[in-house]
């Protein structure tokens, strides 16, 4: 039996999008707000605005835990539907679904939705990710102190996210075959904790809280995506519009964006309050939570169109970053073909953030 999920087509997403990850909505904007929407209009489209449009953010995702706490999703003229996804594959279907506009998550489960037609853009990149903000750990009375040692052991991850690819990377390095050497499990973060505190599996690779949670009952980091950043596998987070959303309403995708550059803001100038967002939106303490503010390598908004990000027109490192993922992708049998690089330059737009900038 294959221990990877294989790749979803857009008429399964379709199907499956019935069966998401719970949501939860939260900070919708005021009455009056809503009200407004029903008769305001893109002033570059003129399209009349929906009544509502819908955000995702991304369980254990600092950028999202700062939007929703700092509330930078307010005064977009309309009313701002915000619901939380537990895995970016969750995310796939539901933008398939036309149930998510606008959202940041991780570049696995990007480079595989690009791959597989999902049709949006890619418009910001919050940061790149670093240290201990996905990390392997492993249990301390297994002996575990090197990837080596998790040969023959039961490790968990949820499948269709940045720490699956990052685990699969992990185990290549260190020569291990992840289909015949180990046994991988898919599981998402509270299916982790529990797993874990029963004793059904060795060791996971996974984000905060579940990360912290593993760590408080006896386990020990062995790798993380601050060494996998050294041997030049990098894993940016990115965030997207829903291409048919953009087109229609380019405003509100430009306030969007507007509001990541906020969160980007705050990391620089209070690191300490972006680190009490984390805290309080994970329910975890803030010596838990500073990593993912300190860890990470924060983009500056003025660097995102550079060569290093997104680059002019779409052809940067962003693009060829989201090429090897799809390779990797197919190397491990989720997809049968992987798009030309142009393919995925085509998925970058960097007009919005140009109009942000230029405010």
């Amino acid at each position: 039996m294959k221990w990877y999920r294989p790749l979803i087509t857009i008429g399964m997403i379709l199907i499956l999008t019935g069966a998401l990850f719970g949501c939860s909505s939260q900070n919708d904007e005021s009455s009056n707000a809503a009200k407004a929407s029903a008769s305001a209009s893109d002033p570059i489209t003129k399209k009349s605005y929906p009544k509502s449009i819908h955000v995702g953010v991304i369980e254990g995702g600092p950028e999202s835990a700062i939007l929703v706490k700092e509330n930078f999703l307010k005064n977009f003229g309309v009313k701002v539907k915000v619901t939380s996804y537990a895995a970016g594959t969750d995310i796939n279907n539901a933008v398939v679904s036309k149930k998510v506009d606008l959202v940041s998550f991780g570049s696995y489960p990007i480079a595989l939705g690009i791959a597989n037609r999902i049709d949006y853009k890619a418009v910001y990149v919050p940061y790149v990710e670093g240290g201990n903000i996905e990390a392997l750990v492993a249990k301390k009375k297994q002996n575990i102190n090197r990837v080596t040692d998790l040969k023959g052991k039961k490790i968990a991850t949820p499948f269709g996210t940045t720490s699956q690819y990052a685990l699969l990377n992990v185990l290549k390095l260190a020569g291990l075959d992840a289909k015949k050497d180990v046994k991988l499990l898919d599981m998402g973060g509270q299916d982790i904790v529990a797993a874990w505190t029963r004793g059904d599996i060795d060791a996971a690779y996974i984000w905060s809280p579940a990360l912290d949670k593993c760590v408080a009952g006896g386990g020990k980091i062995i790798m993380n995506d601050g060494e996998l950043v050294k041997k030049g596998i990098t894993i940016p987070e990115i965030a997207v519009a829903r291409t048919e959303f953009a087109k229609q309403y380019p405003t509100l995708v430009q306030k969007y964006v507007k509001a990541l550059v906020n969160v980007s803001n705050l990391v620089k100038k209070d690191p300490e309050q972006a680190t009490k967002d984390v805290a309080d939106w994970e329910n975890v303490t803030t010596k838990n939570a500073k990593g993912q503010i300190t860890d990470n390598i924060w983009i500056a908004p003025e660097d995102q169109i550079t060569d290093q990000y997104l680059g002019d027109k779409g052809k940067g490192k962003l693009a060829r970053t989201l090429k090897t993922i799809a390779d990797f992708h197919k190397a491990q049998g989720d997809i049968s073909q992987s798009p030309d690089v142009s393919t995925f330059e085509s998925a970058i737009d960097t007009s919005f953030l140009e109009h942000v900038l230029n405010e």
